[in-house]
């Protein structure tokens, strides 16, 4: 899970799959999933295997009958002992009985409730000088409630209420209190109609080209992760305030053929612009940072009415699948991108609509798969991989990309350099190998091709990534990962004479951690790693060094402490580093600077209903006397978080 994390840490735009995916990894390792009673659905949810790994697993135990234990697995095909070992924590291999089938369909209800904060307080919070109120009229602290409530493959029913830290709350622009509430109703049944979904909720399809595709983790160290399938349409979780759907949707079919039809009728986000001689208005973007605190930020809150409304067919065979798509998306107001050359081919105008086929091939060594899709302007993009188990200890991945310029994909999350899907070809390579035993190998090359302008570049323009990690391990305490990525990416500079160039950005990191597990209570984890960065005449260096103690008290108390020392030359050659958090909460802090970093996290379970989680953390910045730009500046050359959840299982 940390790696999948801070592979995605450097991302200016981490999208709503990413953040789905990281929840349903914690949902399953809190819960670990019975291998014996499992559906093709279930499996697929956990996102760790792929379509023929679930495939084989499924006919083996068709053929050979209940897994008696963990080791048993090996004998699957596509199953090494290294990928067993990875998936152990989150299976159990209980053979099913009456009293673990009434269990496995009990009731589950749980609440959560969550607060954040930070001092010292931003300048923000404080009144202007000159009589004017503070800029963020808010309380200084975030809240965020969720109830979730199910009754296994019959019901699902949940609700959400967040405010972010400056937003008001009974008062104001918000005067029902939260600042963001989300809610859903979720039913199965076992006839024509599968699943009635009315609310919030997620539609993905295919392999994201068009619509968010299905389960993925994009590029990673997980090498072979490109293959995005599963869960066209599923309930809404997560607190993105913007891109998700809000209406009724429903799967039709029970056997190989399912068809999902919803719509969605919500307002989003958007700068508005007015035109001083018509009175026209239209909007220039969407924005999605979901904060209300400002008069402009509230002044954006659902300015813009977007309908949504499509339908995805699917042909489901034991070894091939096959989908189609229709989408149809219209806004209330015209979407004006503005005059900028880079912007030439953006979306412009109220309606959209995307067109789409997708397919997935599995035979016995070999996955084939692939999207092609067409936007309301007739531009066209597509993705086609390929993932190869040439042998039990090594396989190997490709993935071919190309999107037009003039593509347009609002909800598109295909595996890319670049977010929405346009202006892009590319090609990733990537291979898992275990040569000798303990020792895993992982490495992929991306190369990619921008063939239009876009806002960091004057021209069409290339760059590359490139990413090796060896994991080794020395026995069952010590392990010692040694991980390397470099990246060329085309970055515009004005010189002195006001003239606009593209050069190359070239990034380096270097990293070494060593886990060691000291008891069955006690595990170290330490690191160090190197950030170099080149750009332009420009040539800087971060170091980044920590320690981590996790320890178990007891059954009902974990600690997690770090200590880290950080030293960078600038913001450029900031080095982003995972922190272990309250649950369902994922903490990427970067740093840059010379500073420490120091943090403890709690979790107490004092019964089997309730766990409570805490963390506190400080950075300290060397040297400065204030911290942060605009509103958010605090005073002083420290900044403390603190963070509390409870956890109720009813």
């Amino acid at each position: 899970m940390e790696q999948v994390i801070e592979s995605i840490a450097g991302s200016e735009d981490v999208d709503i799959d990413n953040a789905i995916l990281l929840e349903d990894m914690t949902t399953n390792a809190e819960n670990p999933l019975n291998v014996n009673l499992a559906t093709e659905e279930a499996l697929t949810k956990l996102n760790l295997l792929d379509f023929n790994q679930i495939q084989n697993l499924i006919s083996y135990r068709k053929k050979y009958g209940f897994f008696v234990s963990v080791y048993e697995m090996n004998a699957v095909e596509g199953f090494t002992p290294e990928i067993v070992a990875s998936l152990s924590p989150f299976f159990t291999f209980e053979i099913p009985s009456d009293s673990l089938i009434k269990a496995r369909r009990r009731i589950k209800e749980n609440l959560i409730a969550r607060v954040k904060c930070s001092f010292p307080l931003a300048k923000g919070y404080r009144s202007a000088s000159d009589g004017k109120g503070a800029a963020y009229p808010g309380l200084p602290f975030s809240l965020y409630n969720r109830f979730h409530l199910e009754i296994p493959d019959k019901l699902e029913f949940g609700l959400i209420a967040d405010n972010d830290a400056g937003e008001q709350f009974f008062k104001g622009s918000n005067k029902w209190g939260f600042d963001y509430y989300s809610g859903f109703l979720s039913c199965k049944f076992k006839g024509v109609v599968n699943q009635i979904t009315i609310g919030d909720f997620l539609f993905r399809a295919g392999q994201g080209v068009s619509f968010g595709g299905g389960s993925g983790l994009g590029k990673s160290a997980n090498t072979l992760g490109i293959l995005k399938f599963g869960q066209t349409i599923r309930p809404y979780t997560s607190t993105d305030e913007n891109r998700f759907f809000r209406g009724i949707s429903a799967i039709l079919g029970n056997g190989p053929l399912k068809l999902a039809l919803f719509y969605s009728n919500k307002n989003r986000d958007a700068n508005i612009i007015k035109d001083m001689e018509t009175g026209s208005s239209s909007f220039t973007s969407l924005q999605t940072s979901g904060y209300h605190r400002t008069l402009s930020e509230i002044e954006d809150e659902k300015s813009v009415n977007e309908q949504v409304a499509g339908a995805y067919g699917e042909l489901k065979l034991s070894r091939f699948r096959i989908g189609g798509l229709m989408v149809l998306q219209q806004f209330d107001l015209p979407m004006n991108p503005g005059t900028s050359l880079y912007k030439a081919k953006s979306f412009s105008g109220s309606k959209n609509s995307n067109l789409g086929i997708d397919y997935q091939l599995a035979l016995s060594h070999l996955q084939l798969f692939g999207e092609a899709g067409m936007s309301r302007n007739g531009k066209a993009g597509g993705v086609q991989g390929v993932i190869w188990h040439a042998h039990p200890q090594l396989s190997l991945s490709a993935y071919l990309r190309s999107f037009d310029p003039g593509f347009h994909a609002f909800y598109g999350s295909s595996l890319s350099e670049s977010s929405g899907n346009c202006n892009e070809t590319g090609f990733y390579t990537g291979v898992m190998a275990c040569p000798v035993p303990k020792v895993k190998i992982f490495g992929y090359v991306d190369i990619y091709h921008f063939p239009w302008l876009t806002y960091n570049t004057m021209a069409p323009s290339s760059g590359s990534d490139y990413l090796g990690q060896v994991d080794i391990a020395w026995s069952r305490k010590c392990s010692v990962s040694l991980k390397g990525k470099y990246e060329s990416k085309p970055q515009k500079v004005t010189g002195s004479k006001g003239i606009a160039a593209d050069y190359d950005q070239k990034t380096t990191r270097l990293r070494i951690q060593t886990d060691y597990i000291l008891s069955r209570r006690l595990l170290l984890h330490t690191r160090f790693e190197y950030a170099g960065y080149n750009f332009a005449k420009d040539n800087e260096k971060g170091f980044l060094v920590f320690q981590d103690l996790i320890y178990e008290l007891s059954r009902n108390l974990k600690i997690w402490v770090r200590y880290a020392w950080f030293n960078t030359e600038s913001y450029n050659s900031r080095i982003y580093s995972y922190e272990n958090d309250l649950i369902y909460t994922f903490s990427i802090p970067e740093f840059h600077g010379n500073g420490q970093r120091i943090y403890l996290n709690l979790k107490w379970s004092p019964s089997s209903r309730l766990t409570a989680y805490f963390k506190v953390g400080c950075t300290i910045h060397n040297g400065e006397d204030s911290w942060g730009s605009g509103n958010d500046i605090t005073a002083g050359n420290q900044r403390t978080e603190l963070r509390g959840l409870l956890n109720w299982r009813f």
